[in-house]
């Protein structure tokens, strides 16, 4: 006969084990990289539609509805990646490659959350839903082979921004500058090459660690060009959007240039911490683990509310 402290050994190990379970396909899901879904707000806050209750709430609505589309993506590129995950220094922990969940339950769980993020898309509006359906289905063939593809990775990786920050506006019906969807796609471009770039850099000789697409690529060099280059034009788009007459009759003022130093020194400062401390090679971690970043994107967001609000 079991004991009253076996049974409780026996349960408390099963909690856990189901917990450890648990853990793995929140894990899988990469909560952290939901940050970037954050682009659907900008329509909501740049519209000035952010004391109307019903348009944050379908923002919000699509925001969940984005994360659950995205958290599928991932587990089907862990899914594919789960070799080459098995090289990398930090990768090889991700639950699928480590063996912590099979692919079978991964692609199970990834359908899921798909079918949970259209559903939701198609709830708010047939356009809602059309976004998201196309970002899904580029991605996937981004995951089944157009990531292999030198540079066209990279400029699927910025459609897939752009897709983020167009959603925003289309789920409250409002319009939304072709600048900042501008923006949108160079700051993407900028953090993706950056990515690439730390990828080529962190294997060195080892070229077999690498992703296909970057056997065959540039030395460093010429990404550091490249970056320069979208750092530079990002930072130009960005002041032009300040200054465009449209923008100043929908913002009802000029004053929206005042933010333009905080966008500036937050990619500056990317540069810096992508570089010197061997970030970069995901973006999220950078921009989430350096505080003069987020001190900076503080600013930005606390100058843009006052200039909206005009209270500056």
């Amino acid at each position: 006969m079991f004991s009253c402290q076996t049974v409780i050994i026996f349960v408390s190990n099963h909690n856990r084990a189901q917990l450890n379970k648990m853990y793995n396909y929140i894990r899988m899901m990469r909560p952290r990289q939901w940050t970037k879904n954050s682009l659907v707000f900008a329509a909501i806050i740049f519209s000035r539609h952010y004391t109307d209750a019903s348009d944050w709430i379908s923002t919000v609505i699509v925001f969940a509805g984005f994360c659950l589309t995205a958290s599928a993506i991932y587990i089907i590129n862990d899914i594919f990646d789960a070799e080459l995950d098995r090289l990398h220094p930090d990768k090889l922990n991700r639950p699928v490659a480590a063996g912590k969940v099979k692919v079978i339950h991964a692609l199970i769980f990834a359908i899921i959350l798909l079918a949970g993020g259209l559903t939701i898309g198609l709830i708010i509006n047939k356009y809602v839903f059309i976004i998201l359906s196309g970002y899904a289905a580029l991605m996937i063939f981004y995951s089944l082979g157009l990531k292999h593809l030198l540079l066209l990775d990279v400029f699927i990786i910025g459609f897939g921004m752009i897709s983020r920050a167009a959603i925003g506006a289309v789920a409250i019906d409002v319009s939304f500058s072709n600048w900042l969807l501008v923006c949108t796609f160079f700051i993407s471009l900028m953090l993706a090459l950056t990515k690439r770039r730390q990828e080529l850099a962190r294997v060195g000789e080892n070229p077999e660690k690498l992703r296909r697409s970057l056997r065959n690529a540039p030395p460093l060099q010429v990404w550091d060009r490249w970056i320069m280059m979208m750092a530079g034009i990002t930072i130009l788009a960005y002041t032009l959007y300040t200054m465009d007459a449209a923008t100043v009759q929908k913002i009802g003022s000029q004053r929206l240039l005042l933010t333009m130093p905080f966008v500036v020194f937050a990619i500056f400062r990317y540069q810096i911490a992508a570089y010197s401390d061997n970030f970069g090679e995901d973006p999220t971690e950078t921009l989430l683990a350096d505080k003069w970043i987020l001190a900076a994107i503080a600013g930005w967001l606390i100058v843009v509310f006052l200039v909206i609000s005009k209270v500056i």
